[in-house]
């Protein structure tokens, strides 16, 4: 049987479509990430802008097309930050159902709750036996999940993301480096006020940020699930890879990073600076990138028991 898993975030619409078998195991067949912006001036006016909310409902009537291609059972669809903090997010969804998608709107716990599911399921025996932190910087906020092994112990989510930090703090392009200190510091601050565990033996990490950030490192010009995977990127290449973003303009850095998609090209800087501000936050020289997701995480939790 085939499902789809579509994961409707600040910035990015991300699906995924896989085939289950009887022991619920799971082989991934189609993956796909289009940037929206849903959550565009959210914090701003409050609301999701007419082009916003146009871009994104292109982007799943295409998810809803590819999903009919490959004849899946059932398509499993939740929102985040965005919708969930938009005064217009239920008229949103009433016009993705008119789509075909029905759209579970989740609370932070929740999207911690399934994106520790994805990352356990994507890394897990390098986690056996490590105390860890993963963190998953979107575009409206941030999941923080403290493990150890396969077990969720604790987690919150800081309240901004990329896409808020971007139109909050950086009014230049590039930023300025006064820009980008103050957003990260903000940030910081927001994380240090959940009193977290510093003492991990290890930082993991998922979202665009991050696996553009290894996609950079390892020159690649089309993505690969397979080599990103488990990659470590260290602190001294992400300082590298800022230093270059720095020098250009978000269109050249569209020219001069193949792999950057469109639409990521501004928050990409904003995001890069704060992955620099949480890893020497925990004092930690690198980071475990995976795909593991949202969206693997909802589809074992509505197929698979335990």
């Amino acid at each position: 049987m085939f499902f789809s898993s579509i994961d409707i975030g600040t910035n990015t619409i991300r699906l995924l479509i896989a085939e289950k078998s009887e022991d619920c195991k799971f082989r991934f067949i189609f993956r796909k990430s289009s940037i929206a912006r849903l959550g565009e001036n959210l914090e701003k006016n409050g609301y999701l802008s007419e082009k916003a909310i146009g871009r994104a409902l292109g982007i799943l009537e295409e998810y809803k097309r590819i999903s009919e291609e490959y004849h899946v059972d059932k398509i499993f669809a939740c929102a985040t930050s965005a919708v969930r903090e938009a005064e217009n997010g239920s008229e949103f969804l009433k016009e993705v159902s008119n789509i075909g998608i029905g759209v579970r709107v989740i609370d932070s716990q929740t999207e911690a709750f399934l994106t520790h599911r994805g990352i356990v399921f994507s890394l897990g025996d390098v986690l056996e036996g490590k105390k860890w932190v993963a963190f998953d910087l979107g575009g409206g906020s941030t999941e923080f999940m403290f493990s150890k092994s396969r077990t969720l112990l604790d987690s919150f989510s800081v309240p901004f993301g990329v896409v808020k930090l971007l139109e909050k703090f950086v009014f230049h392009d590039p930023p300025l480096n006064g820009e980008l200190e103050t957003s990260t510091s903000f940030f910081i601050d927001h994380l240090k006020s959940f009193n977290p565990d510093r003492s991990v033996d290890m930082i993991v990490a998922n979202a665009g940020t991050v696996t553009t950030l290894v996609a950079i490192d390892l020159k690649l010009e089309v993505y690969s699930h397979e080599l990103v995977e488990g990659y470590r990127l260290r602190q001294e290449k992400i300082d590298k890879i800022l230093a270059e973003m720095l020098k250009l303009s978000s269109n050249e850095r569209l020219n001069k990073f193949k792999i950057l998609e469109k639409g990521r090209e501004d928050v990409i800087v904003v995001g890069t600076h704060i992955v620099m501000g949480i890893l020497r936050f925990f004092n930690k020289p690198f980071l475990v990138a995976t795909n593991g997701s949202l969206r693997e995480g909802l589809l074992f939790e509505e197929l698979c028991s335990g």
